[in-house]
């Protein structure tokens, strides 16, 4: 009676997300220098490190608490500039389980939504698998360019929803904030959602964040897992002006989306302000000599970007960059793994600081 009952009609994407890429295969003997997933290249963060060094009585023998109301308090304390209240803000499992709900909520089959394409896969995925058709506008490679004209079209072809990276993924270009508030202001005119995933916007200034816009159709999803060293966690939250869209999340998401420890520990990383402040000090450093190492190799293409930002998109003319790089030692996130993206590129993240000069040295070698 089970037989056929699964809903296999939304899984039939075609693509897959990067993080679920079929394993590389590395030259034996060699260590391999990290450049593939998103996560923070200085280490845990020292407040973790000294959180659970003197962690004594943590109740997780009982439920968490249906909502964190003392890190949603932390959170709006943090980011004055932001102008938030704690009601203001949605917590949940990562920023994907804010998206996932986000997506549940606002989409729905025979509804539409739009981008910029290449962009963070998995949050497509999530939003195809409620039924809901994608109607990207496609950058030109191999710069890949996200031109304020581009933007503009967005709010055009129709879609209830407009999903932004920002900065975004793969590249690390960041939308200038008023150009972000002006497409949300022709938005909202037409009843359009937008929402920003600033999974990686501790990179940048407070102040820049979408965060700050004082609209209610704009979500600003943030993360605790890039500038913040914290992707074992699993903590995410979102920035609503409206308490409509507020009440119907809280309504939706599964209870207990965020264990206890995983808030206090959360807590723990919004009081320290050094580890931040150095990440971003060295980021822009380690892109840079990045970046230089890179352009100088004859038949890359390294795609717009900001220095601020610790991922790039590189690319070649042809053969399977992501093979070519794991030769050298150098893993990274593959291009198959991003729609409208092939073998030819490939995103790379900065290196640790342990590994920056040899990471030079093998980019050199190639």
């Amino acid at each position: 009676m089970w037989k056929g009952k699964l809903h296999h009609q939304y899984l039939a994407t075609g693509q897959q997300g990067y993080a679920s890429a079929a394993p590389v295969v590395y030259p034996e003997g060699i260590e391999v220098i990290d450049c593939a997933l998103g996560t923070n290249p200085l280490g845990t963060p020292p407040a973790v490190r000294r959180f659970l060094d003197g962690l004594k009585d943590v109740p997780v023998c009982g439920y968490p608490r249906p909502e964190p109301e003392n890190l949603k308090g932390a959170i709006a304390s943090k980011y004055r500039s932001w102008r938030i209240l704690p009601e203001q803000i949605l917590v949940s499992g990562g920023s994907m389980g804010v998206l996932v709900t986000l997506s549940r909520l606002m989409l729905a089959p025979g509804t539409s939504f739009t981008g910029v394409s290449p962009q963070f896969t998995d949050a497509v995925l999530q939003a195809l698998y409620t039924g809901a058709s994608y109607q990207p506008l496609r950058l030109r490679g191999p710069k890949f360019s996200i031109e304020a004209a581009v933007l503009e079209q967005l709010t055009k072809d129709g879609s209830s929803v407009i999903y932004l990276d920002r900065p975004h993924n793969p590249t690390g270009q960041v939308i200038p904030l008023e150009t972000a508030e002006k497409m949300a202001r022709e938005a909202m005119g037409k009843g359009i959602w937008i929402i920003i995933d600033e999974a990686y916007g501790d990179f940048i200034p407070d102040e820049e964040s979408a965060a700050s816009i004082d609209l209610p159709n704009i979500v600003t999803c943030r993360s605790f897992s890039k500038g913040l060293g914290a992707a074992g966690l699993r903590v995410g939250y979102a920035v609503t002006r409206s308490p409509e869209l507020a009440s119907a999340f809280r309504t939706l998401q599964p209870p207990f989306a965020v264990g206890t420890l995983d808030s206090l520990l959360a807590e723990a990383i919004l009081r320290d302000e050094s580890y931040l402040h150095e990440t971003r000090k060295y980021v822009r450093t380690a892109k840079e000599k990045m970046i230089e190492a890179l352009k100088s190799k004859k038949g890359f293409t390294v795609a717009e970007t900001d220095l601020r930002v610790p991922i790039a998109l590189l690319s070649q003319e042809a053969g399977d960059l992501a093979a070519r790089l794991a030769g050298a030692g150098i893993s990274c996130e593959p291009g198959p793994g991003f729609f409208d993206l092939d073998e030819r590129s490939v995103r790379l993240r900065v290196p640790s600081p342990a590994q920056l000069d040899e990471f030079l040295r093998r980019i050199d070698a190639l």
